[in-house]
């Protein structure tokens, strides 16, 4: 007897770490039972970050400093439940430049074909998934039409890992099973049931093809009430359960996360400056003509290059795309930029010569076939003495020593000190040799 108390004691305790009014709250803004703070699957992972995992919470925490306000700032514009930040947690670890085996990018792991259905522009040039302002905006947009599509926001939150269609699939699953218990069908003889596994069947093996039916079937099921717990339910014996082991392992990350936001005894032992950190983005949109120069920028603004790049890592190159675009600097910068920015390129201008081909002044200039193109309008030929404009996506161009040439005499061709390419090359005397490559600083 006294086993039994000590055990329900223990219980009790474990209990009130998860069972209380904030936790519920989140449950609530998510459209869950209140039931399920006692499942033990999210109880384990609560306390998992909540007690031996808290230091890597908070490195989760720090790596989202600067992105979080913009997060919040964006979904409470948006009048979604604040819970959607652990979205971006579980994604990402609010790392810009996150990407998985699957081709998802960005803080919120879109896909291509998901990133452009929101509106999210990838070309040569720019992958707006990793611009944490344009893709929390499209992933908010997402979000909100998954929960138009499923009328529960527990249910958008695992179809935007999952799909829609997976989501679904689970759902009718559960409910076709649910329906013989509730009615005592016999899941074997009843016609309408076998009529039902029969579209779920079919949807699983020739996929989109047989959505359609599936998904008038999850209609015509909406009066038959499930709850997560009975998603989530392990099935003996089969190999696809209702939703992805991912999936189940995701809701319940994201539910996890959600509750130590909200947990006042949390925030205080993670100084709560991190949840705290800013009312605005530390960094703003300024639009600039094409083939802007970041290298440019960075030295107008005081600024390294590095610490440039890191605000647009959108940018797939050193330069903005051949038509107006946008880049980030820092806040405290705009006025100076607005007052001091002139249009300015970081290109050569290089003189076709007989021989020459695109590809082989891709390479000479280490850049691609498609960026000459774009900035020069070409057609399918080059001619002797024509002019090209070739962005540079370096602080150098490469030049190869060519019979005749001297090193004062290419010092003079590109406006620049021999002494600064010797110094550059690590060279010991002005004597060169045909066929060296010499890196040239660029001048902007």
């Amino acid at each position: 007897m006294k086993k039994l108390f000590l055990i329900f004691f223990v219980f009790l305790i474990l209990r009130a770490d998860v069972v209380n009014d904030s936790n519920i709250n989140v449950l609530e803004a998510l459209n869950i039972e209140d039931s399920f703070l006692l499942n033990p699957t999210l109880q384990k992972q609560y306390k998992e970050y909540a007690y031996r995992k808290k230091r890597y919470f908070l490195n989760i925490l720090e790596n989202g400093y600067d992105i979080l306000p913009i997060i919040r700032k964006s979904i409470q514009k948006s009048n979604i439940p604040p819970e959607l930040i652990a979205v971006a947690m579980a994604e990402s670890y609010f790392m810009l430049d996150a990407k998985s085996h699957k081709r998802a990018r960005g803080l919120w792991q879109f896909m291509p074909k998901t990133a452009k259905r929101f509106g999210l522009r990838i070309d040569s040039y720019v992958d707006e998934r990793l611009d944490p302002i344009k893709s929390t905006q499209a992933a908010i947009d997402y979000l909100k039409y998954l929960h138009d599509y499923f009328g529960k926001w527990y249910l958008a939150i695992m179809a935007y890992n999952a799909g829609e269609a997976r989501v679904v699939e689970a759902v009718v699953r559960a409910k076709v099973d649910k329906l013989c218990k509730i009615e005592g069908k016999s899941c074997k003889n009843d016609p309408d049931i076998k009529k039902y596994r029969k579209i779920i069947r079919e949807y699983q093996q020739k996929g989109s093809r047989a959505y359609l039916p599936l998904y008038k079937l999850y209609k015509k099921l909406s009066h038959i009430h499930i709850t997560l717990d009975d998603l989530l339910r392990y099935q003996p014996g089969l190999k696809r359960q209702y939703l992805p082991k991912e999936t189940r392992k995701y809701i319940i990350k994201i539910l996890a996360m959600s509750f130590l936001f909200n947990n006042d005894e949390f925030l205080k032992y993670s100084n709560s400056y991190i949840l705290n950190s800013g009312v605005t983005p530390s960094f703003d949109k300024v639009t600039v003509p094409g083939g802007t120069s970041l290298f440019y920028v960075a030295k107008l603004l005081h600024m390294s290059y590095k610490e440039l790049r890191e605000h647009n890592l959108h940018l797939k190159n050193s330069f903005t795309p051949p038509y107006k675009y946008y880049i980030y600097i820092p806040y405290k910068k705009i006025a100076y930029f607005k007052e001091h920015f002139k249009p300015k390129h970081f290109f050569y201008v290089y003189k076709v010569k007989k021989g020459d081909t695109l590809l082989k002044i891709a390479r000479k200039f280490d850049t691609k076939i498609r960026y000459i193109r774009d900035y020069n309008r070409l057609g399918r030929y080059l001619r002797v003495g024509q002019r090209l404009v070739i962005p540079m996506n370096s602080k150098f161009v490469k030049y190869r020593v060519r019979n005749g040439d001297s090193l004062a005499g290419i010092a003079r061709r590109f406006n620049i000190s021999y002494k600064k390419i010797m110094k550059l090359n690590d060279l010991k005397s002005t004597v060169i040799r045909v066929g060296q490559i010499l890196k040239i600083p660029q001048r902007y």
